[in-house]
């Protein structure tokens, strides 16, 4: 029951506003190495490459390209931030547009199971519908998740976050328990 107690209440006892990040020497130092890892293969392809190297030489500089910027796009366009303020919910990117969702157009919290577990919101912006998937790779997937919950009580949950996310009931019900 400890662990229910922690996400009471979170956003009173977290405070406001507050941010969540990816850790950002992995992120950055992902950037880096890739970045180097395509320039040394650029550069094994003009100097080190020529028609009489073998077709594994050949081939090496350009699958080292290949897989370095894989790593380098999803990296710089995969979410970095998450920040909480009692207007909206932001959700920050290295190399694309944020997202500002405010509390009141948040319709949805659902499990989306596709190839890689995400989470996914959808909410209203100018009477339309739209979603935002993130990873629940990102850090402290039931926190955040809690915290949404609480700041828009009008969201409506899949079977799955339903299961996850502390009600107003259970929260009642933790509190009565322990008041004794």
């Amino acid at each position: 029951m400890k662990e229910l107690e922690e996400f009471l209440d979170i956003n009173k006892t977290k405070g406001l506003p507050r941010t969540y990040k990816f850790n950002q020497f992995i992120r950055w130092f992902t950037l880096i190495f890739a970045a180097l890892a395509i320039a040394y293969s650029i550069w094994l392809i003009f100097n080190k490459v020529n028609s009489e190297s073998s077709k594994f030489v050949q081939f090496v500089p350009f699958a080292i390209m290949f897989l370095a910027l894989n790593s380098f796009l999803k990296n710089l366009f995969s979410l970095n931030k998450i920040k909480f303020t009692t207007e909206m919910i932001t959700f920050q990117y290295l190399g694309k547009k944020n997202v500002n969702i405010l509390w009141g157009s948040l319709t949805k919290l659902e499990l989306n199971e596709d190839k890689r577990k995400m989470i996914q919101l959808k909410y209203l912006e100018d009477d339309k519908e739209k979603s935002l998937v993130y990873s629940l790779s990102f850090p402290k997937p039931l926190e955040i998740a809690n915290s949404i919950a609480e700041m828009a009580p009008q969201i409506e949950f899949d079977e799955f976050m339903g299961a996850v996310i502390i009600t107003n009931k259970e929260k009642k019900a933790f509190l009565e328990k322990n008041k004794k």
